[in-house]
């Protein structure tokens, strides 16, 4: 899978969007987040061969004190996205340059000169560009794109929707399980092996509430005990200062 850092586009390309000499065929391309890959963005993502993404989340840049936990570090989301059969992953590394970038000058430079894109795919409310004044509606202006727009998914009885805001909620409450069901696979963080076999899952993941889950460390089955600090406690984990990857399957009985 090819991966490419975008560059901030320098002024607006001037002819209303056009693809560039060397762009490619035509592609189709799934905007958004995309934290945790979660089933709901599976619907947005279907059918598309580019994902267009953000990193850091851009509240990180924009309101560090709301930004939420994250599902997934970089590696992992891209690991779940070339599973899906994405072929290419633009990243936006978004920053303070790149909120100002207007929402036309984001869908003529990047998506369509710089991407070729032909089909967008986005959620249902996406928001873009600076001061979030992209909408939906903004697509429909550019005749040379054909846009999908994938309505709210739900699952459950209540029909609540499947959201990483709610997959968040799961986890915070320990049910691990239930969000490993939206999410499609079980949660996986990395953390960091500290002193007396303790792992560090870094706050800006969504980290499970204290308790004993079933789960593995780089793959291996093990038994994890979140702490009332936050580390966890497992036994045979790697050397102090290594970095592995925690999977939380379900909850200990």
């Amino acid at each position: 899978m090819e991966v490419l850092s975008l560059e901030e586009p320098r002024g607006r390309s001037g002819v209303g969007g056009r693809r560039l000499p060397g762009a490619g065929p035509p592609a189709k391309v799934a905007i958004g987040t995309f934290d945790g890959v979660h089933l709901g963005h599976r619907q947005v993502l279907d059918g598309c061969d580019t994902v267009l993404t953000f990193d850091p989340h851009p509240l990180r840049v924009l309101a560090p004190r709301r930004a939420p936990g994250l599902l997934s570090d970089h590696r992992h989301k891209l690991r779940k996205l070339a599973s899906l059969g994405i072929r290419r992953v633009a990243v936006v590394p978004f920053d303070q340059a790149w909120s100002r970038v207007p929402a036309e000058e984001f869908v003529e430079a990047v998506v369509i000169d710089r991407l070729g894109a032909e089909f967008v795919s986005v959620g249902e409310g996406f928001r873009f560009g600076a001061w979030g004044a992209g909408t939906t509606a903004t697509f429909a202006r550019y005749p040379e794109l054909s846009t999908r727009i994938v309505p709210l998914v739900t699952r459950g009885l209540t029909g609540e929707v499947i959201s990483s805001t709610r997959i968040r909620r799961l986890i915070s409450d320990g049910d691990v399980a239930s969000a490993a069901d939206l999410l499609g696979a079980p949660l996986a963080l990395p953390a960091v092996v500290g002193g007396q076999g303790r792992i560090v899952i870094s706050p800006a993941f969504a980290r499970p509430a204290p308790g004993c889950y079933l789960g593995s460390v780089d793959g291996l089955p093990c038994g994890l005990r979140v702490c009332e600090d936050q580390t966890v406690a497992v036994t045979g984990t790697a050397l102090t200062g290594t970095v592995v990857e925690v999977t939380f399957v379900r909850r200990a009985s």
